[in-house]
């Protein structure tokens, strides 16, 4: 007999959504999670007394499947500011990249970006390889990096798939137009998303056997919980540690040998009182900005190579009086930032993530249209629920 009809890996946003779906339908499911708490990339904690948002944070008016998940939950939404800014004028080149991704995300699919005509030659492209092919020089290569890489997607502009990075933008990626954020953070959102599910933390899988009628999830502590289907919601730099029986399929193998997630720090400094800054303020440091205009805290991402230089990062005018830093490329759970597709990728595996592998499902933002976003977790936790449903 099943221990459940379904189980799902991950008590990240993605995972939550599929799971409560599913309860919502009346099927019984149990949420494994190797953490101690929900939340995933989602994780608030005190600076100094204050909240700081350590992980996601912010979303936008074209993510309307997160927002009208947090109006169902009653998490309320408020305005902010831009996440990075604009800073000076783009050089022409700049320009001229900003206006190539703005083309081609108009004339994308975002369900379907490798049917684009040459999509294969766009996808071979980085975003640094089309720079310095229309004469863009160092100085110039540097303030990119900057925009692209340390400010938001945390790998290096000469691993980022030009096609990929124009298919966030046709997806709802508008990280410099005003930023939402929910009350009380993300973790807000997962704790109520949470509330009532049969969730298991400290339940860390190590392996997942699909047997006959059903699958067989093993966990490292020797138990073991069967169910007739599994969604699997962890990032792909987890799925790694999985063995799986039977194999992956060779595409999914590919992912799990390619994937290429950022280097990510987020830090928060609380004050007595804010130094006088023109914020957001985005410089090759990362971008400073301040999350909540009701505290006296300021945060800064840095991705990329930032990132491991963030623990340096001081304040010329004076110090906070209590500053923190998470640093998720050594998160045990997460391994990374989030998934950044790079050149061939998309076209070869990354829009085939979200295909089902026997009574295994795939959610998580990397199983969606919006990689590295909320708004692509929410979808992809659906649309895997949807799978199990359509399925039973």
């Amino acid at each position: 007999m099943d221990d459940a009809q379904a189980v799902v890996v991950g008590a990240g946003l993605s995972g939550l959504v599929a799971a409560r779906r599913l309860a919502e339908a009346g099927t019984q499911v149990v949420v494994l999670e190797a953490r101690g708490r929900v939340g995933g990339r989602a994780r608030r904690v005190e600076v100094g007394g204050l909240p700081f948002d350590a992980g996601c944070e912010a979303l936008w008016e074209t993510h309307i499947r997160l927002l009208a998940l947090a109006d169902e939950l009653g998490v309320p939404v408020h305005s902010g500011r831009p996440w990075a800014g604009q800073g000076a004028p783009s050089p022409p080149v700049v320009q001229a990249l900003e206006e190539e991704i703005a083309a081609l995300a108009g004339r994308i699919d975002p369900a379907h970006p490798e049917k684009l005509d040459g999509a294969a030659a766009l996808d071979a492209r980085t975003l640094g390889g089309w720079l310095a092919e229309n004469g863009a020089d160092e100085e110039t290569l540097e303030l990119a990096e900057t925009r692209y890489a340390v400010a938001s997607s945390s790998v290096p502009i000469a691993e980022m798939s030009l096609l990929a990075y124009a298919a966030k933008v046709a997806a709802g990626a508008t990280p410099d137009a005003p930023a939402l954020r929910l009350e009380g953070g993300p973790t807000a959102l997962a704790e109520r998303l949470a509330d009532g599910l049969d969730v298991r933390l400290g339940s860390e899988v190590a392996a997942l056997e699909q047997v006959s009628g059903a699958v067989r999830t093993r966990l490292h502590d020797g138990s073991a919980l069967q169910a007739r289907r599994v969604i699997l919601a962890v990032p792909l730099t987890v799925q790694r540690l999985i063995r799986f029986a039977p194999p992956l399929e060779a595409h999914r193998r590919a992912a799990l040998a390619e994937a290429r997630y950022g280097d990510a720090v987020k830090a928060g400094f609380a004050f007595d009182e804010l130094p006088a800054r023109e914020l957001p303020e985005l410089t090759a440091a990362g971008v400073l900005y301040r999350p909540d205009p009701a505290l006296p805290l300021l945060a800064l991402f840095a991705g990329a190579g930032a990132a491991r230089r963030a623990s340096s990062f001081r304040f010329p005018e004076g110090g906070p009086r209590a500053a923190r830093a998470v640093d998720w490329t050594a998160e045990p759970y997460t391994r990374g930032s989030y998934l950044i597709l790079g050149p061939g990728h998309l076209t070869s595996w990354g829009r085939r993530l979200a295909e089902p592998q026997g009574r295994l499902h795939f959610a998580g933002a990397e199983a969606s249209d919006l990689p590295s976003f909320m708004e692509g977790a929410v979808r992809a936790g659906e649309r895997a629920a949807n799978e199990v449903l359509a399925a039973e």
